[in-house]
């Protein structure tokens, strides 16, 4: 019982230690929500969650307050549909106007030193070995570069699939890979798009390696993922496509991108080359300590002359696909572009569903540093390139988490809103029908667009623009009407037009206008019905 104990406080402090170091805790505050209206990707993500729990509808994940009167999925929202379909039950217990995008991030760490945990304890020698194994398999920068999209800090759920897939037992059974794609798909489409690459991996190993039974095991469990995958695309409201971006090559991964920082700040070894693409969306730095660990790994396994069998090989051919569709049609080296390899349009915008490419590479740096970590349990002086490794990573990161940290200092602050102070605004915003943004162009202010948003999502009123990660074709020909209609001067008596500066109103509405907090508005001169869509 003492050694138990012991071990899960020993487990408990890397998923501590890592969370304080990365974010302010006041963030864990459900009702600290001014953190969130700053204008950064996780605006969307609280906003989406807190309008569905107003007024979703559960076992769906729609929410009618957001792109009204079509309403819009939490998944295109990145508003994180497990937390909706988990906590929408309990919703006439929670005050309204919560976030949870702190205890999101911390309980993602838990899951992830969990099964960090799990991968590495069966082959390590001893429990040092096993804790050090398992923070260094928990500090793979990429994880901590994702805080301003909270629902894709869930890299647990790629240690979960590799924890299915290296016991062949384990991963011929259906519910650990039904569970696990199940709840990839309520997180993100990028989590689901991984996982389903190693669950393809498994397989595939079936397929060649196993027995009849086995074969056919695997044929079944392909046509049930199927329908599941199906399912899930209609629970997200794909069967109306999302408008095509085309900016598939425009987020690439650097061919150099696992030794460099591509954020100056981001180290205290390394240099780095900025270039706002690769350092976000194409970030895949492993950071000193596991740099100096795979390049160990390698060359134990060159001294050692032959290399001991693994299953791991069977991940090859998917992440070979996904290591291409990381680097994408655009090369860059050292944050130069070196060669740019023209696509049809049709295929940018088949694309398009994985325009964050750069992602896709995730897997495969888990795995290498998964490897090398096995490698360093056979060395003799395991313990000292196990401990140099985290020593140097820690030490590399505390600039990462230096720059980081900074973003949610505005949790430690008073007050919800920094664009809309004025209180009349909730008045203003309640006795519209609905909230229209002119142009509807989130993107001139997010952070009045996410305040104009949550206060409309308070008064229960719907909003009728509004950033979000993927718009559905038809919605997007709806917004096009409404930008019409209004540069025509033809507006809705009971809706509130929010005019984002610069915006260039029709002479027939000029003298409609009024000023509040520095912006401009038309408001609703009939009155609205009661709202109707709220718990």
């Amino acid at each position: 019982m003492a050694t138990t104990a012991l071990r899960f406080i020993a487990l408990a402090a890397i998923a501590l230690g890592a969370f304080l170091a990365w974010m302010n805790p006041a963030i864990l505050d459900v009702t600290n929500v001014g953190w969130v209206l700053a204008g950064q990707d996780w605006g969307p993500t609280a906003l989406g969650l807190a309008a569905y729990l107003q007024s979703g509808d559960w076992p769906g994940t729609a929410t009618p307050l957001i792109l009204a009167p079509e309403g819009v999925h939490l998944l295109m929202m990145d508003g994180n549909p497990l937390l909706g379909l988990l906590l929408k039950p309990l919703a006439p217990f929670l005050p309204a106007g919560v976030q949870f995008i702190g205890w999101w991030l911390l309980i993602s760490l838990a899951l992830h030193v969990r099964f960090a945990w799990l991968l590495v304890e069966p082959h390590a020698p001893d429990f040092p070995s096993a804790w050090l194994g398992t923070a260094l398999l928990t500090l793979l920068p990429t994880l901590y570069n994702r805080y301003g999209h909270a629902n894709l800090c869930a890299h647990w759920l790629i240690l979960w699939a590799l924890w299915i897939f290296i016991d062949r037992a384990r991963s011929r059974r259906w519910l650990p890979w039904l569970a696990l794609i199940g709840v990839a798909g309520l997180v993100h489409s990028y989590m689901l798009l991984i996982v389903g690459a190693i669950w393809a991996s498994a397989m595939l190993r079936d397929l060649v390696t196993g027995a009849a039974p086995d074969r056919r095991r695997a044929i079944a469990m392909t046509g049930v993922v199927g329908a599941m995958a199906t399912g899930l695309a209609l629970l997200h409201g794909l069967l109306d496509p999302p408008v095509s971006t085309g900016t598939y090559g425009g987020f690439p991964m650097a061919l150099d991108a696992l030794i460099n920082p591509a954020n100056p700040g981001y180290t205290l070894f390394l240099p780095s080359t900025p270039n706002s693409a690769m350092g976000y969306e194409g970030f895949q730095y492993l950071g000193t300590g596991l740099i100096l660990l795979v390049l160990v790994a390698i060359v134990a396994t060159i001294r050692a002359r032959k290399a001991e069998p693994s299953d791991l090989r069977w991940l090859l051919p998917a992440f070979a696909v996904l290591t291409l569709l990381a680097i994408t049609n655009v090369l860059v080296l050292h944050g130069q572009r070196i060669l740019f390899v023209p696509l049809p349009q049709r295929v940018v915008d088949a694309l398009d569903l994985v325009r964050g490419s750069g992602r896709l590479f995730w897997p495969v740096a888990y795995t290498m540093v998964y490897a090398a970590i096995l490698t360093a349990y056979r060395l003799e002086r395991r313990m000292l390139v196990l401990a140099a490794a985290l020593v140097l990573q820690v030490a590399d990161m505390s600039a990462m988490f230096a720059a980081i940290r900074p973003q949610t200092a505005l949790a430690s602050k008073p007050g919800t809103y920094g664009a809309t102070r004025d209180p009349r605004w909730q008045a203003l915003i309640a006795s519209a029908s609905a909230i229209e943004l002119q142009p509807p162009d989130p993107h001139r202010d997010l952070r009045l667009t996410e305040e104009i948003g949550w206060r409309a999502m308070l008064a229960c009123r719907p909003m009728r623009h509004m950033y979000v990660a993927r718009i559905p074709r038809s919605v997007q020909a709806r917004i096009d009407k409404d930008r019409r209609t209004f540069l025509a001067g033809r507006i809705d008596p009971t809706r509130l037009y929010i005019l984002y500066r610069g915006e260039q109103v029709p002479a027939a509405l000029i003298p409609r206008v009024r000023m509040l907090d520095g912006i401009a508005f038309i408001p609703p001169i009939q009155p609205a019905p009661p709202p109707t869509l709220c718990r």
